[in-house]
């Protein structure tokens, strides 16, 4: 059965929607968390969601780059609400299997859930500034510590 809808070369490819690409999140990506999210969909085959294995030594490799950069990556990207843990793993567990991950623009294939689309949502941190003020001694009182001191 043929189907007029399946590709000729059936050559895979990563196709990024518009309001991803317009999303705040994505614009506070730097250049390796937006090439980790680019390896993590492309272990994406649309059955999968939910059981995206990508631990941070097999991102480090596809990316070419130490697996602490690759781990920071894979935070940055979870932080901001691109791809979510279904199941964590760790260097020191027993079954030693990659982390599972789930990109929430998606359905999970293993639950059920809905997109949660959670990078649509994220804000950058307002950042905690006090104004300046000018002195931070007033005049008044830079005189009587002058005072002060001539006396003594």
């Amino acid at each position: 059965m043929s189907s007029k809808w399946k590709r000729k070369g059936k050559s895979k490819f990563v196709m990024i929607d518009g309001y991803i690409m317009r999303s705040i999140a994505w614009s506070h990506l730097t250049p390796n968390d937006k090439a980790a999210y680019l390896a993590i969909k492309w272990a994406f085959d649309g059955l999968n969601n939910g059981r995206i294995g990508m631990g941070c030594r097999d991102l480090a490799a596809a990316l070419g780059t130490s697996k602490d950069t690759a781990n920071r990556s894979l935070d940055s990207l979870e932080k901001k609400g691109f791809i979510a843990i279904m199941r964590a793993s760790g260097f020191n567990m027993k079954n030693r299997a990659a982390t599972e991950w789930r990109l929430t623009e998606y359905p999970c294939n293993v639950t059920g859930e809905l997109p949660t689309k959670d990078f649509v949502r994220w804000s950058p941190e307002a950042k905690n500034t006090v104004a300046s003020q000018g002195h931070t001694v007033s005049p008044q009182g830079q005189l009587e510590e002058k005072r002060r001191a001539n006396r003594g």
